[in-house]
């Protein structure tokens, strides 16, 4: 997919919430670029929902950036979470990964 396809959206839920949603592959080329709207949320001490319904792939610096965030959230004060409606692919990874176990999912998602 084209760099040009990949795309990043943020909106903002009543309760103050920053949803980010994600278009298209997350992998090396493209976390660069969510990872500097996630350090800037979380510079803010925002509370983050990572929407991925719309990513068509996800490799393994995509799994890795999820489990960063997780972390520094825990550490630095933070609110993040994964919606829990998921592509195919991104589900199907997640399965193979664990990932379920080990990352918090929004339950208003």
């Amino acid at each position: 997919m084209p760099a040009d396809e990949f795309a990043i959206h943020q909106r903002r839920r009543d309760d103050g919430t920053v949803v980010v949603s994600v278009i298209g592959e997350l992998d090396l080329f493209t976390c660069p670029r969510l990872r500097e709207v996630l350090d800037g949320l979380a510079a803010r001490k925002r509370a983050v929902v990572l929407e991925l319904p719309a990513v068509k792939f996800m490799d393994s610096t995509g799994l890795n950036l999820l489990v960063q965030a997780t972390r520094e959230a825990r550490r630095d004060g933070w609110s993040f979470a994964v919606g829990r409606d998921l592509s195919e692919a991104v589900s199907r990874l997640f399965d193979l990964a664990s990932m379920h176990e080990h990352l918090p999912f929004d339950d208003a998602s």
